[in-house]
């Protein structure tokens, strides 16, 4: 196995260096965590300036005034006319004004495109989740189609495609046959045994038999009908919300705040999450063990929290000295000349 270059190993130096830079705001902001935000701000803005000009400029401009396309070329020139518009508000503030056109079409463009697809992807999908039947059925292991089997806990399309030749040769009697079956490797057989589960596993969604209803799931249906409906006597304002309408809009309040809760919980679970994942990758667990031998990840996050410690101790002393200094000696001159002044 051949050693990493130097420069990747610096990069991952770099790398572990300012990530305890950001971890240094949990003190208060200061000179580290500002580097390291600048610095994210300004390889953000330069990766998406490329990216741009190879994407769109290269492809749909610089190439249309080469090749000379007619119409596409006029309306390329008109886009590039806007966009010359937009940096007027930083050219001049007499015809800053300029800049409202382009920008105003572009918003209007913007909010053209996401009302439909906004309304087709989320309202259209929610109307159509909650039209649904309230029954939950399972899949019949024995009729259901290899895509049916693939949208069940632990399936892949390999495993569906075993368990409908295995089921060609002799029928499953039960889930416990169906996942015993020879043809599945012991790796296959344990994954789909980790998926089982009376509530919303395995079990909760696939049967053999005439065993093809799921309690639990009708009841989560009913109770998701049931919250849709409190959540929207909340915001029907038609209605006085008093007597058992502002019962049911109390309910639909908690299902509001339920929902909400569940969302930040959520987005706090994928930040511990990605914090998880750096912590890994400065101990050197997402690199073979040769490479991490070779970046000493540990050594370099602690070298870099004593650099960052000591930066940190030298900046306090000297904010707080110049804040001496302004309190010192001339402050005392200021105070001594206004008490004279009042005498």
């Amino acid at each position: 196995m051949t050693a990493l270059p130097f420069i990747d190993v610096v990069g991952f130096w770099l790398g572990i260096f300012l990530t305890f830079c950001i971890l240094s705001f949990l003190y208060k902001d200061n000179p580290f965590y500002k580097l390291a935000e600048h610095l994210f701000i300004g390889v953000s803005i330069g990766y998406i300036i490329v990216l741009q000009y190879n994407d769109n400029l290269d492809p749909k401009l610089v190439d249309a005034v080469i090749e000379k396309e007619g119409w596409a070329l006029f309306l390329r020139l008109i886009a590039v006319v806007l966009v010359v518009m937009l940096f007027m508000k930083a050219l001049s503030r007499r015809f800053s004004w300029v800049g409202r056109y382009p920008l105003a079409f572009v918003v209007a463009f913007f909010a053209g495109l996401q009302v439909n697809a906004v309304a087709q992807a989320e309202l259209g999908a929610q109307i159509k989740f909650s039209a649904r039947s309230l029954d939950a059925e399972k899949t019949d292991l024995n009729t259901a189609t290899p895509g049916d089997l693939t949208k069940l806990p632990g399936m892949s399309p390999l495993i569906a495609e075993k368990l409908v030749a295995e089921r060609g040769q002799r029928p499953f009697t039960s889930v416990d046959d169906a996942i015993a079956r020879p043809s599945l490797t012991p790796a296959e057989q344990a994954g789909l045994a980790d998926e089982r589960g009376h509530l919303i596993g395995l079990d909760a969604r696939a049967a053999v038999g005439k065993d093809h209803r799921n309690w639990f799931g009708v009841f989560s249906n009913v109770l998701l009908l049931l919250g849709l409906l409190a959540s929207l006597v909340y915001f029907y304002f038609s209605v006085a919300h008093t007597g058992a309408v502002g019962r049911v809009s109390r309910v639909g309040v908690w299902v509001l705040m339920i929902g909400f809760g569940a969302s930040f919980g959520l987005t706090v679970q994928g930040r511990l999450s990605l914090a998880i994942g750096r912590a890994y990758s400065v101990l050197g667990r997402t690199v073979n063990p040769a490479d991490a031998e070779q970046i000493k990840g540990p050594y370099v996050a602690l070298i870099s929290i004593v650099i960052i410690g000591l930066g940190l101790a030298g900046w306090e002393l000297r904010r707080r000295r110049a804040g001496g200094d302004e309190g010192g000696p001339g402050a005392a001159g200021a105070g001594g000349a206004g008490a004279a002044s009042q005498t």
